[in-house]
């Protein structure tokens, strides 16, 4: 019993690092004005794989008040700094990115 637990939980972890082919770190945020914010980021994954990141402007209840989807790459380096747009609905007072994801 023991061992079958340790092995779901080899495999559990094995695919959860699959998922970590592509890292992303939040840089920075501005917000322009009561409809647009800002956000900087790094985005780290292969060179020649395509990342589709998912950003998010939040207000002072932190509730979602825009949304973006942004596809990155094939580029040219392994790190990529990217500054992209989030209209929003309401006067956001923070952007940051929700995740990002290899596209198959």
């Amino acid at each position: 019993m023991l061992a079958t637990a340790g092995l779901a939980w080899v495999v559990w972890a094995g695919l959860g690092q699959a998922e970590a082919d592509v890292r992303w770190t939040d840089l920075g945020y501005q917000v322009i004005d009561n409809s647009r914010v800002s956000v900087t980021y790094d985005v780290g994954k292969d060179p020649a794989a395509t990342a589709v990141c998912s950003l998010r402007a939040l207000d002072r209840q932190k509730s979602a008040v825009g949304i973006a989807q942004v596809t990155i790459g094939p580029t040219q380096r392994r790190v990529t700094r990217r500054t992209d747009q989030i209209r929003t609905s309401a006067l956001a007072v923070t952007g940051v990115v929700r995740e990002c994801r290899l596209r198959p």
